[in-house]
């Protein structure tokens, strides 16, 4: 296991004690004494909290995750690929674990010291970790820069009806684009290294409207002069979304299709081998019948690796039995030497590791890893639309292949930006020439497109929100998946409010693709945690469990490495001749599967929700640090048999 390197907060703004609302007396930010009672009630039911000690599992496991998340989010690149973790909580802030147990028990955890009271508590290290966030960079310490869901209840507001909408009493406006890139240092004190965290504005690097200039001194005026009322302020502009043209590509439309295939021809994923999981690109992709006669997706894939060696490909009829690229870090290289400054995958002397002269480690392995920091670095703009370039110095492309996955023209994708969780749908990809240039390597990469955010207010029938038909299908249809899910729970509606339109980003400026996540959280999270949140419709954005591109490699707010063809960009961690296919608009022959027998075939023939994968199998091949045990095979769909177990369970 690789060290883990401490984060010291330099703030907190947690409250042992608040006042009631209530009472207008002083009570403990924390369950209650009644909530604390460990005794059996008068049905046998034990319901309890524990605070739980420093040092405990879970406690740790809160520290790791909110560490990790922090670093990938304001580290530098010398910072990256390392584990952090916070020395401790944030001062006055108590993770407690409610027990309770009836026939069998269950346990949750939850983080008091919110300085709004008891109620204001945090389930989870991502639901904690925008709060984390602000105590970390801003200076003013004012909680109005905090987007998180207790400090920012600017997303309540109530609806009179379709089309029109009426704000409440809100804390303050929607936040400017920032972007978010906060330097840190490393300050090394004996032999533990300390991450410092400068305490910096939210304010920096942020992209404002200039200050209105002061109206002129109005002349004097004699008592008797009528004196003229000043003008109402204009009305914000109204937002209106960009038209969202239909696709242009056969496989841009597959990809725009709901829960049809949740990877990629060209794209890099986790493969899960049996007992371990590896690193391998999407060859092909295609659909088959399975028992029921449903179309179910299988992938060809091939395996990452050093020069020398290259494992069989393989066919992955099972998308459980895979993970999205960013959904964990890169762990550490087996060959500790390795991890030696300015070493990369093409500098690396691969025939020294394979003789044993970088000590112990699987050679293999280790290629996997530095192939897919290498491919993390690149883009790949492809399907040239054919604008000329001559007057603006500017060409349209209908999608780019941007890190380890594939993002098309007309498809949300995920932002650095703003709140950390906005999204944008994108209508252009554009490569701009630099002045009196014409060397397309130099060029710089924009999205041009409408930026939203994920808004939750009470749910009043016959007040939803008006539908925005310029949304793509898939966002939509997640989008009414979780209503599903929170309408009945919560009482609560939510829908992707627009905060600016027409927005021109840089791609340093995106963290990746948007996922589904009544797709994607069942994987991630597991059976059994998505199935508990599902019940009581709680449903996180899936974004909030993923890297964003870059974390592993560039860091933030950098381009990347251009390719001009996909192929080049894994360089010899594949073998030569290796084509990805073009699906639906390619030619016919290059979407046929190779026969499945020795060598191609799946191997992995264990129900994977009974197989798991264990810490121990994990540590065999790689140190993932994000693994859930538990998988789902049959994915939740609005009103599907495992979407209405989850609520009546």
């Amino acid at each position: 296991m690789a060290p883990y390197f401490p984060i010291y907060l330099a703030r907190s703004d947690g409250k042992p004690e608040t006042i009631s609302s209530k009472t207008r007396k002083k009570e403990t930010n924390a369950p209650t004494e009644a909530q604390l009672d460990e005794r059996p009630d008068s049905k046998g039911v034990i319901d309890y909290y524990k605070e739980l000690d420093v040092g405990d599992a879970k406690e740790v496991d809160w520290r790791r995750k909110l560490g990790g998340m922090l670093m990938r989010e304001i580290g530098e690149k010398e910072q990256q690929g390392k584990n952090y973790i916070l020395a401790a909580l944030p001062e006055n802030y108590r993770l407690y674990e409610h027990v309770k147990f009836t026939t069998s028990e269950t346990t949750d955890s939850y983080l008091y010291g919110h300085p709004q009271g008891s109620k204001k508590r945090y389930r989870s290290p991502a639901d904690f970790f925008p709060h984390v966030l602000w105590l970390a960079t801003d200076e003013s310490g004012d909680p109005d820069n905090c987007n998180c869901k207790f400090c920012a209840p600017e997303d309540i507001q109530v609806f009179d009806k379709p089309g029109k909408v009426k704000i409440e009493a809100v804390k303050k406006e929607d936040p400017p684009i920032r972007k978010e890139s906060f330097p840190t240092r490393t300050v090394t004190h004996s032999t533990n290294p300390m991450v410092v965290i400068p305490k910096r504005s939210l304010s920096q690097d942020t992209m404002s409207e200039p200050a209105p200039k002061p109206a002129p001194a109005a002349p004097a005026q004699t008592p008797r002069a009528p004196v003229a009322m000043p003008a109402p302020a204009p009305a914000p502009p109204v937002l209106k979304p960009m038209f969202l043209a239909p696709a242009q590509r056969f496989e841009q439309d597959q990809d725009g299709q709901y829960n049809k295939y949740l990877f990629r021809p060209g794209e890099l994923v986790w493969f899960n081998r049996g007992s371990a999981w590896g690193l391998a690109i999407i060859i092909k992709r295609d659909l088959f019948k399975d028992q029921r006669h449903q179309d179910r997706p299988k992938y060809l894939l091939q395996p990452l690796s050093h020069p020398f060696s290259y494992p069989s490909m393989r066919i992955i009829a099972q998308e459980d039995l895979l993970r999205p690229w960013l959904a964990w870090s890169a762990p550490s290289p087996t060959h500790q030497a390795l991890t030696a400054a300015g070493l990369n995958f093409n500098t690396i002397d691969w025939r020294a590791v394979m003789d044993g002269r970088y000590g112990l480690g699987d050679a293999e392995v280790d290629g996997s890893i530095f192939a897919a920091k290498a491919i993390d670095e690149s883009f790949t703009l492809i399907e040239s639309l054919g604008n000329n370039t001559v007057a603006t110095g500017e060409r349209y492309y209908a999608g780019i292949f941007f890190g380890g996955e594939k993002i098309w023209v007309g498809e949300p994708i995920r932002l650095r930006i703003g709140s950390g969780q906005d999204i944008m749908i994108v209508h252009h990809i554009i490569e701009k020439l630099k002045l009196g240039s014409t060397n397309a390597s130099s060029a710089s990469i924009h999205v041009v497109g409408d930026i939203y955010r994920f808004t939750t207010i009470p749910h009043n029938p016959g007040q939803e929100p008006p539908e925005n038909r310029q949304l793509p299908a898939r966002l939509r249809q997640d989008l009414d998946y979780r209503n599903r899910a929170t309408i009945p729970t919560k009482r609560t509606i939510s829908y992707w409010k627009i905060t600016h339109s027409q927005s021109r980003l840089s791609i340093a400026d995106v963290k990746g693709r948007w996922y589904e996540s009544s797709v994607l959280l069942p994987v991630l999270r597991g059976a059994a945690d998505f199935t508990r949140d599902l019940q009581r419709g709680e449903i996180s954005d899936v974004g909030q469990w993923m890297n964003g591109r870059g974390d592993s490699s560039l860091g933030a707010g950098k381009q990347g490495i251009r390719f001009f063809d996909r192929v080049e960009a894994f360089g010899r961690a594949v073998p030569q001749g290796t084509r990805i296919s073009k699906g639906l608009d390619g030619p016919p022959e290059d979407n046929l599967f190779p026969v499945e027998q020795d060598g191609l075939a799946n191997s992995i023939e264990e129900d994977p929700r009974q197989q798991g994968v264990s810490d121990g199998d994990i540590a065999e091949f790689m140190d993932l640090d994000r693994m859930e045990e538990g998988y789902v095979q049959q994915y939740a769909e609005p009103g599907g048999q495992f979407y209405r177990d989850g609520l009546q369970r």
